[in-house]
């Protein structure tokens, strides 16, 4: 038991405690500057967060002071970027008086903008604790959103992926070994399917470096466009006229509208800074459009229901729901129950996704089968019947 004890304190130590601003690295050795590059460079995921944060409520609801709870959190943080990052947390508090939600500003990568709110409005009306828990709560809802729609399209990327794959393999290595039986044929009596399946497994041999390289340069191009404030806008609105996908796409942007907005009204942010950080939110672009243009209505005094509603963009429940909240003055309870039922209609929405795409995949799948069957299997009947003949 001793010995164990020794070993856990040494790992302890051995682990570099780094004030970022403060520790002074310029004279370390390489290896010690490659290894802090790629520990300053590491991720720091939504769970690590929400666990963090979920953590941190507990140790404050326990009556443990916020700067002695984020030190017990550094200690045990396995993210060594975390664990640096909140480290230079508490260093801001306690030797520049900073507060904790305007050290947190620093780090806009990692705590978000809605995030930081939640905390200040917790200082300001001395709600720290209940407003940690809306933040981890919150971090919660969206990861689980995440995850749901990461699974439903599991099944359809990794199919059409096993088709491309297996395409290339027999382009590359068994349509060539039939090339050679082929040869004895004049080109002209060859079946104008196996003339094709011919010229596309020769183009695939002779330039796949060039398929191989206009596919990710084609990719590394769309991602660049969609990163501009032009393509990602027309990106966004493209995807919300699609057919099928525009409902699921319009269904999970009002989850996240309902759910956010009903955390940030819980903690106390008033409605005009709640409407813009909510567009900040969103990841569709034509939809944070559409969001601040509620606020720009409703503080030229339309009320907030209206002003959604006026909007085709939202779904007209979103409207119905929060002109019930403002009459009865529980617009967050009832935004939460309405993300809550949105949620189970995503889900419906997302299983019924891979019902639809099945079937074509398989058809798509059925039809280049047959195709390549027929290419390669016509010509060798062809050389039977010749041999057969003679």
């Amino acid at each position: 038991m001793n010995t164990e004890h020794k070993v856990e304190q040494k790992t302890k130590k051995e682990i570099r405690k780094v004030i970022y601003g403060i520790t002074d690295r310029r004279f370390d050795p390489w290896w010690q500057k490659l290894n802090d590059f790629l520990i300053d460079h590491s991720p720091v995921k939504q769970k690590e967060k929400s666990i963090f944060f979920n953590s941190l409520q507990l140790l404050v609801s326990s009556g443990v002071r916020i700067v002695k709870a984020l030190e017990i959190l550094a200690e045990r943080q396995r993210n060594l970027r975390f664990r640096r990052i909140l480290d230079t947390i508490i260093y801001d508090m306690l030797e520049k008086g900073f507060s904790f939600s305007k050290a947190l500003e620093k780090y806009p990568t990692i705590f978000k903008k809605p995030e930081i709110k939640i905390i200040y409005a917790g200082e300001v009306s001395g709600q720290v604790e209940q407003n940690l828990g809306s933040v981890a709560k919150q971090i919660s809802k969206n990861i689980e959103i995440a995850i749901r729609i990461k699974s439903a399209m599991m099944y359809p990327i990794t199919v059409i992926s096993a088709i491309i794959i297996a395409t290339g393999i027999i382009m590359v290595f068994v349509v060539p070994k039939f090339m050679v039986l082929f040869a004895e044929f004049p080109a002209s009596e060859l079946p104008i399917s196996t003339r094709i399946l011919m010229g596309v497994s020769n183009f695939v041999q002779q330039f796949w470096w060039f398929i191989i390289t206009l596919s990710i340069g084609g990719w590394f191009i769309f991602q660049n466009w969609k990163r501009t404030e032009t393509g990602k806008r027309q990106w966004d609105g493209f995807i919300l006229k699609l057919p099928k996908i525009k409902n699921i796409i319009r269904n999970i942007q009002t989850i996240q509208i309902s759910s956010n907005f009903s955390t940030l009204m819980a903690a106390g942010i008033s409605v005009d800074k709640a409407l813009h950080i909510l567009g900040e939110i969103v990841s569709n672009s034509v939809m944070t459009d559409a969001i601040w243009e509620v606020k720009r209505k409703t503080i030229a005094g339309t009320e907030l229901h209206t002003s959604f509603k006026e909007d085709p963009l939202f779904d007209p429940v979103l409207g119905e729901v929060i002109e019930i909240g403002e009459k009865g003055g529980k617009i967050p309870s009832i935004l939460e129950k309405t993300a809550t039922q949105y949620q189970i209609e995503v889900d419906a929405q997302l299983k019924n996704i891979n019902t639809i795409i099945e079937p074509i995949i398989l058809v798509l799948m059925g039809g280049a089968v047959v195709f390549m069957a027929l290419a390669i299997m016509t010509p060798i009947f062809k050389l039977q019947e010749l041999f057969t003949s003679s």
